[in-house]
């Protein structure tokens, strides 16, 4: 079982999980800003946790092309996204409380987006 904690400070929330993994949410211009890093195991935050209603910018960094990961698909949130090597933003509007599933285009690495 993963056990997240949450504490915000002036600009930034951070997400940490008992595992040590950390995810930072930014908010920048009304956006929520989220990056996550593309791996050849996957992705470096499996869970991803932001506030409801207020719009989600998620950059998918591909660092190499030496990954099986070439795009991110949700049935969810109505998204198939190929990957470019770089930054690659997903802009996701009002997204209401609950949690939403993305994979890889091969059905091999999973995440969520949790809205509180």
């Amino acid at each position: 079982m993963l056990l997240f904690n949450q504490y915000q400070d002036n600009r930034t929330t951070v997400v940490s999980s008992q595992n040590q993994e950390q995810s930072t949410v930014q908010e920048n211009n009304g956006y929520q800003v989220i990056s996550v890093d593309v791996k050849s195991n996957g992705f470096s935050q499996n869970n991803i946790v932001v506030k409801s209603g207020v719009p989600t910018k998620i950059n998918f960094i591909k660092q190499t092309g030496y990954t099986c990961i070439k795009s991110i698909e949700s049935s969810d949130l109505d998204i198939d996204v190929y990957l470019e090597k770089g930054g690659n933003f997903i802009t996701l509007d009002d997204l209401k409380p609950g949690t939403y599933h993305f994979n890889c285009g091969m059905y091999m690495y999973y995440g969520t987006i949790t809205v509180v």
